[in-house]
């Protein structure tokens, strides 16, 4: 059940994501379309855009002509990486030093609470996680792979902010096109780069669908075959040897929300689900290879929630100590639960651990912990509606949960240990 959980949440997030790579996708090619045509030639909605390519790629993936996808989908990640290698070092060349002073001119909180959603933007290495059956030799293919795709990208990720706050004084960035703005006759004055810009991001977004449509309906796949979910999803076309089922059923998703929601609502829903698993994987391979299991998984619970819980408290008393003195109670309150904190960590650091002949997680205990205490922290920075956004679509799981186990109990009695089985994780 908790497994159900936890990937479901996570699928759920992945659909949020693709619906707004879908609907920046169409937004891009609305604008650059009629930048080309003017304002005498109709083009259509940006929504219209972004259902018209949802559609295309799924019945691209569906009818199974993944090869040459994957030959196209590697020109194209190609082309976009040279692309912001060359914005970069033609943005380097305008930058002025002293737009990038003080670094951060609001404090550390706003650059927190935006973590949370540009984090999404690193999960591509799940993505890579999803191959490994296609992998030659997945125990040394896939860390050099997680690892390379995290390292380059948080390397243009990072050159491209600070060419772009470099050229344009932050406070007057402009929130719909901040590149094509930045090297606008305004600043920079290199209107060429804007033409890059435009191909750029509609060729990064497309490729990001590509690959998260293809890794959700796998995913989907491989949990039918687990039994967490219903077995019709796991179901291959014998023609086109593709999970046909799981695959429309990841675009239709993917259309629907990008059709009934805008983008700022899309990115507030986004995050939290995967933020929520990465923290149960950094608990997961502590109990993995602990002594004392049972004591570890206890003490990884309870520094979770205590990471988030005195997240929150921090925030409230920074907030509150703008306007009055903070309440006595919640600094015991704030104490209190970074004594927990500690104490859980020193219970987990003291635990005997493992080591793994494969590829295993190096400096363990230290790197999951550090892993637990960052993603309870982005945790607590993360908004409200996503928080109801996990609560609902908890409930909603129990709920099917419930559903299964009464439908299994009405079964004939050939299926009563599979019944057993699900009453007892229930319980």
């Amino acid at each position: 059940f908790v497994a159900l959980v936890f990937g479901l949440n996570v699928m759920v997030d992945y659909h949020f994501g693709a619906a707004l790579g879908i609907l920046s996708c169409g937004s891009y090619l609305h604008s650059t379309l009629q930048g080309y045509f003017g304002e005498g030639v109709y083009v259509p909605d940006s929504r219209i855009f972004a259902a018209v390519i949802a559609l295309i790629t799924t019945a691209t993936l569906c009818v199974g002509v993944e090869q040459g996808m994957k030959k196209v989908n590697g020109v194209l990640v190609i082309v976009k990486v040279l692309i912001v290698v060359v914005i970069i070092a033609v943005g380097s060349l305008k930058m002025h030093t002293e737009n990038l002073s003080p670094f951060f001119p609001y404090g550390f909180g706003p650059v927190a609470y935006t973590s949370t959603t540009c984090c999404f933007a690193y999960i591509g290495f799940g993505t890579v996680a999803n191959a490994a059956e296609e992998c030659v030799d997945p125990r040394r293919d896939l860390p050099i792979a997680i690892t390379a795709s995290l390292a380059i990208c948080s390397a243009l990720y990072i050159a491209f902010a600070l060419v772009l706050c470099g050229i344009v004084p932050f406070r007057n960035i402009d929130p719909a096109a901040p590149v094509v703005d930045a090297f606008g006759p305004k600043y920079a004055n290199v209107p060429w780069v804007a033409v890059l810009v435009d191909w750029g991001a509609i060729i990064g977004l497309y490729t990001t669908l590509l690959s998260g449509l293809y890794s959700q309906a796998r995913m989907y796949l491989a949990m039918s075959r687990d039994g967490l979910i219903c077995k019709a999803l796991s179901v291959v076309s014998p023609r086109f040897g593709t999970p046909v089922r799981s695959q429309l059923l990841c675009g239709l998703i993917s259309v629907v929300l990008a059709v009934c929601f805008p983008v700022n609502k899309l990115v507030r829903f986004l995050n939290i689900g995967v933020l929520l698993s990465y923290t149960v994987v950094c608990a997961g391979v502590l109990v993995l290879r602990a002594e004392n299991p049972t004591l570890t998984a206890v003490s990884s619970s309870v520094l979770t929630v205590a990471s988030i819980l005195a997240a929150v408290v921090v925030e409230l008393l920074s907030d509150i100590s703008h306007t009055a003195a903070s309440p006595v109670m919640m600094v015991v309150l704030c104490v209190l639960l970074f004594a927990i904190c500690f104490v859980s960590c020193i219970a987990l650091v003291c635990q005997k651990y493992g080591s793994p002949e494969t590829f295993a997680c190096p400096l363990c205990p230290a790197v999951p912990l550090f892993g637990i205490i960052i993603n309870g922290y982005l945790l607590a920075q993360c908004h409200w509606e996503a928080w109801v956004r996990l609560a609902g679509t908890t409930l909603f799981i129990l709920a099917i949960y419930v559903v299964r186990v009464r439908r299994a109990l009405r079964q004939p009695s050939s299926t009563a240990s599979h019944c057993e089985q699900l009453v007892e994780v229930v319980q």
